[in-house]
């Protein structure tokens, strides 16, 4: 506030008017307080202060799938996935659930996806390689759920890597960019009182997640 002009001051000066703060109730309210950050790519939604415990859980995984599409990129692709993980098992449980329904859509997020493949292949047609090889993943599912008559009672039990990764890196099998290659992984399930496995014939990495390209052994 501007004190009134006092006796120091020039004559020649005009006296200054005292500015007055308005009362406290006419003040401009405070801003509200700043929402809290979401993840990008998290499903979260800010104004439900209100959720019950299941949507807690739901923020959760969303935050969680977040923090994992939000994993840096590398360029290289250097990256070598754990033998397993919590996600790996979901996607490989995913595939024993297409094999038993004879459902290759099922098994779609073990798969090696068509972006990726195509940027990483050096190959004449890498799009249609890929729509070659996709088509014979989903034949192969059909012919795994055919191997058993019954499927009844059939309970996934665990996804491993078979081989030791090894780094493939460009140049080698047709590729632009390297990739950790494993063979011969097992998908194991159990029925009845027995522990059975399915082979999985190639497993290659992306950007440190485990995809299939060959399901069976591949027949050109």
């Amino acid at each position: 506030m501007l004190s009134a002009c006092t006796s120091a001051q020039a004559p020649s000066e005009p006296p200054k008017k005292e500015v007055v703060a308005p009362p406290a109730s006419a003040a401009a309210p405070a801003p509200p307080a700043p929402a809290p950050l979401v993840a990008d790519g998290g499903a979260a939604d800010a104004e439900a202060p209100s959720a019950d415990a299941s949507s807690t859980a739901e923020l959760s995984d969303a935050g969680s799938d977040a923090a994992e599409v939000a994993a840096p990129y590398v360029a290289n692709n250097k990256v070598l996935p754990p033998e397993s993980s919590e996600e790996l098992q979901k996607r490989a449980a995913a595939l024993f659930d297409a094999i038993v329904n004879d459902d290759p859509a099922r098994g779609e997020s073990f798969w090696f996806p068509k972006e990726p493949f195509v940027s990483l292949k050096d190959v004449k047609g890498p799009d249609k390689y890929w729509d070659q090889l996709h088509r014979t993943y989903a034949r192969d599912i059909h012919a795994l759920h055919k191997k058993r008559k019954s499927w009844e009672g059939a309970t996934f039990e665990a996804f491993e890597l078979g081989s030791k990764p090894k780094w493939v890196p460009p140049g080698d099998e047709g590729n632009k960019i390297g990739y950790y290659r494993t063979f011969r992984g097992k998908l194991r399930y159990r029925i009845g009182e027995k522990t059975e496995s399915i082979e999985v014939r190639v497993i290659i990495s992306w950007q440190g997640r485990w995809f299939i390209t060959h399901l069976s052994k591949f027949k050109k």
